[in-house]
């Protein structure tokens, strides 16, 4: 598509054999990570494969690339991606009732399909809330308040039973509803990074909540001090 004269230029498939992909998201490097928002299992409604997974796809394929799912980032309700262009972290929202907020460090920057380590986020002080943050419920959230999270490790992430969400609130992990929308945003005085998250449904009257998580300079460290400079706001 060209920006300027509004026109379209050409168009082509570019991926094929996935289901109910959702909104996914670009990569510093020059591709779209395609994301899969649906569990299917092989022979279930005629699927030949389990679905769940995201895909990449380089931006400047001019043809088919081959369906290889990058089983290392989970198998859930995916629905969108953000990179941090300065670690090379990759986040992921599930966008179900009770979905988690994911993050996936790559064993090799620019190469997901190379592996990594899968995460969930926990408020430290709050561990296993719900952010929901409905009128009457406990635990709820300020406007403007900071809240210092962490990250726990996930274990098998391909989650054939569909309850990797489960197994990420038994050890901890927040929830969060209808999350689905994200994207980085860099100051340009501070250079301080925001990885905004949209929550669909929550706040007082489920009309929706923006959420701003501040990631570590050396996310993913494991260090003390960074695990310190990790917040969640509800600006």
């Amino acid at each position: 598509f060209d920006t300027r004269s509004q026109e379209l230029v050409s168009h082509h498939l570019s991926l094929t054999g996935t289901l109910v992909n959702c909104a996914g998201g670009p990569t510093p490097w020059g591709s779209w990570i395609s994301c899969e928002e649906i569990v299917t299992r092989a022979g279930e409604d005629g699927a030949v494969r389990d679905h769940g997974y995201n895909f990449e796809v380089p931006a400047a394929a001019r043809s088919l690339v081959e369906p290889r799912p990058l089983e290392a980032m989970g198998r859930f309700f995916h629905e969108a991606v953000a990179v941090d262009a300065r670690t090379g972290a990759v986040y992921q929202t599930e966008d179900r009732a009770d979905g988690l907020l994911y993050r996936f460090l790559p064993a090799e920057r620019q190469r997901l399909a190379a592996g990594g380590r899968l995460q969930a986020l926990v408020i430290r002080d709050l561990p296993g809330v719900s952010t929901a943050n409905r009128r009457g419920m406990a635990n709820t959230f300020a406007v403007g308040e900071r809240h210092a999270v962490a990250w726990v490790d996930l274990d098998e992430v391909t989650s054939p039973n569909d309850d990797l969400r489960h197994q990420g609130r038994s050890k901890g992990a927040a929830t969060f509803v209808g999350n689905e929308g994200m994207a980085v945003e860099v100051d340009a005085g501070s250079g301080e990074t925001c990885i905004w998250i949209v929550s669909t449904a929550g706040g007082p009257e489920a009309l929706g909540q923006l959420w701003c998580y501040r990631p570590a300079g050396d996310e993913g460290g494991g260090t003390g001090a960074d695990a310190q400079l990790m917040w969640l706001t509800l600006p």
